[in-house]
């Protein structure tokens, strides 16, 4: 009987130790990036789930925006239900520490009041993070604002 009731417990105990491991794995936020086109699909993505964890895994925790742009996201996420839609993306320059990517985003409001419908055309500069490209900083070359005939989702 006793033997039994040990190999119960071993049991038990392994059972709620990957358990643990399990939620430890599946909550990091470590996100990578191989590629500068991953990192800013998975970017739009993480905006449209409002998802503010995810969102923050796409920028570079070195970056002087990082406080900012958490805040600005979680504002967005409060008073807007957007939806994000990348229509281009075009690396510039890359070598093995950083990168130039153009890219367009039209942003459309599903909900939310004074919000303008955008075509937004920026150059994200993008840096790695061990073996990840995160947005390091964004510079927007241009931004077309859209009647509501002027785009599709």
């Amino acid at each position: 009987k006793g033997v039994f009731v040990n190999k119960i417990k071993i049991v038990g105990v392994l059972a709620v130790v990957s358990f643990i491991m399990i939620i430890i794995t599946s909550c990091s936020s470590e996100k990578e990036y191989k590629t500068p086109e991953e990192l800013i699909k998975a970017n739009a993505a993480f905006m449209n789930e409002e998802d503010l964890e995810a969102v923050m895994t796409t920028v570079h925790s070195k970056s002087p925006n990082y406080p900012a742009t958490e805040i600005m996201a979680k504002q967005i996420f409060e008073r807007y239900d957007l939806n994000y839609k990348i229509e281009n993306i075009k690396v510039l320059e890359q070598n093995d520490k950083e990168a130039k990517v153009e890219f367009t985003q039209i942003t459309t409001k599903i909900k939310g009041k004074d919000f303008k419908n955008n075509k937004t055309t920026g150059i994200h500069t993008l840096r790695k993070e061990g073996d990840s490209w995160k947005v390091y900083s964004t510079e927007m070359t241009n931004v077309e604002f859209l009647d509501k005939d002027d785009f599709h989702n």
